[in-house]
């Protein structure tokens, strides 16, 4: 089994979306970046998703 790593894993996942259609600031991809890194906690990560959702 080939060893991927997380930000190559990232990249496929968006080429992935990106061909479905769907697009993502550079502020979301870096909001996933800082939670799968550990930054954010998955709880921050979706509460800010939740907060800019509703600011729109």
């Amino acid at each position: 089994m080939q060893n991927v790593n997380t930000e190559k894993a990232l990249r496929n996942q968006l080429a992935s979306v990106r061909m479905e259609g769907f697009r993502f600031s550079e502020h979301e991809i870096s909001n996933v970046r800082k939670c799968l890194s550990g930054e954010l906690t998955f709880r921050q990560f979706t509460d800010k998703i939740v907060k800019e959702v509703r600011s729109k």
